[in-house]
């Protein structure tokens, strides 16, 4: 595959920088795909681009990116959340429209997900959806952070370490994930939706990708992955998500 930087536009006018992973010789009627990545980690993330590859040999290119306040983006994360979040995902979507194509595929790796999934039923071209390893609710991020947020509300501000990266914290950014009820939007979705989650993630119980399985539409498939990470830090674990993605989105895109 071929990589191409791009820069785009956030709704509050801050640059977003992002990879299109694309075909060696793409096709101009090959399709496009958006994948937000976990929390605080970021386009960079290896299982990406080797989730990626696989699709760019299918002839999908795929747009990964840094969300605001993350890697190369710019904008401040103490003020971003999960709207922010989704609205980011919407300008990528946006971006793509305008300078390529109306993205068929939407893709999103833990809360990424949450995140591609309320995208999507903002998106009505969106042709198919998958998540990986994502949580059945954004707000289990905020019993995750118990102690941050604890933190958060009494100071002001709290820090937290996050794969070896600290994170500033304020309180909005709790008070706003747990306004958000992913159950209810799945109903408004009906589209082919893939859910991938190993039994082997400790981060994120397999029990998550059981109750979003429950309460989407169909069509829908369910993947239990066997011994694989949650950061799919093992090169050929990834590059079989991917091949996985590819072979299903067949039907669809």
């Amino acid at each position: 595959m071929k990589t191409t930087k791009v820069e785009f536009l956030n709704q509050r006018g801050e640059k977003l920088a992002g990879y299109i992973d694309m075909p060696v010789h793409p096709n101009e009627n090959g399709e496009f795909a958006i994948f937000a990545h976990c929390f605080t980690c970021s386009k960079e993330l290896k299982a990406i681009q080797n989730i990626s590859l696989p699709l760019t040999r299918r002839g999908i290119s795929v747009l990964r990116f840094d969300m605001t306040g993350i890697g190369e983006s710019e904008g401040s994360f103490p003020e971003t959340n999960f709207t922010t979040q989704i609205s980011d995902f919407l300008s990528a979507a946006e971006f793509l429209e305008k300078e390529y194509k109306t993205p068929a595929l939407l893709m999103g790796h833990s809360l990424g997900g949450c995140v591609a999934l309320y995208a999507a039923s903002k998106l009505p071209e969106t042709k198919a959806i998958v998540t990986i390893a994502s949580p059945e609710e954004p707000a289990n991020l905020s019993i995750k952070l118990k102690r941050t947020k604890q933190r958060a509300i009494k100071y002001g501000v709290a820090e937290a370490e996050i794969g070896g990266v600290k994170f500033n914290f304020k309180p909005q950014f709790f008070s706003d994930i747990e306004t958000y009820n992913l159950k209810a939007v799945q109903k408004a979705i009906n589209i082919p939706y893939l859910i991938l989650h190993s039994v082997a993630d400790t981060y994120s119980d397999f029990s998550n990708a059981e109750i979003l399985y429950q309460h989407a539409n169909q069509p829908k498939s369910l993947i239990s992955l066997d011994d694989i990470d949650h950061l799919m830090l093992n090169k050929e674990d990834a590059a079989y998500v991917g091949e996985l993605i590819a072979v299903w989105s067949k039907k669809y895109i």
